[in-house]
């Protein structure tokens, strides 16, 4: 009876084991080849990622290196765009000029801590502003943070760029 009893305990585990070692092979084998799979889509990376415990893979989303936000004459749109650090942001108008300035307003001191005359001045450092009015703009953002702007034409509309590393 002993006997037959350390039989069906090794049985059981030489194939508990086995299916052990054949999903640790699956899984193995899922993520390989979903690594190359990335998906761009309008500046947006999509890697599509396995769940632990599961076949499927979950697309993760990676933050763009650009983003595009147009201003209408009302309000930016949209109002909020996440980059990586290093991105760039270009703001165009379809309306009326605009005059891109960081936070907060009047100041514009936010994103490199100096005022508007200090950062417009010939030959300064450029800054997330503008520094005067018209129809484009664009910005390399070098600092991660969150980035409150507004048109400085007209001073009540906002939004802010978020920048990751």
């Amino acid at each position: 009876m002993q006997n037959r009893l350390f039989w069906i305990v090794v049985a059981v585990v030489v194939v508990g084991g086995g299916y052990w070692y054949w999903q640790s092979t699956q899984t193995q084998q899922l993520s390989d080849d979903n690594t190359s799979a990335a998906v761009e889509d309008a500046g947006v990376v999509q890697v599509p990622m396995p769940v632990i415990g599961s076949t499927t893979p979950e697309t993760v989303v990676s933050p763009a290196t650009s983003a595009s936000v147009s201003y209408d004459g009302k309000s930016f749109s949209p109002s909020e765009v996440t980059i990586k650090k290093g991105g760039t942001v270009t703001f165009t108008s379809t309306g009326s000029a605009m005059w891109i300035a960081s936070g907060p307003h009047p100041q514009h001191t936010n994103y490199d801590g100096t005022s508007r005359e200090a950062h417009c001045a010939a030959g300064a450092v450029p800054s997330f502003d503008q520094c005067k009015s018209g129809n484009s703009y664009t910005f390399t953002f070098n600092k991660a943070g969150t980035w409150p702007y507004h048109n400085h034409v007209s001073g009540g509309m906002f939004g802010k760029v978020v920048v990751v590393e």
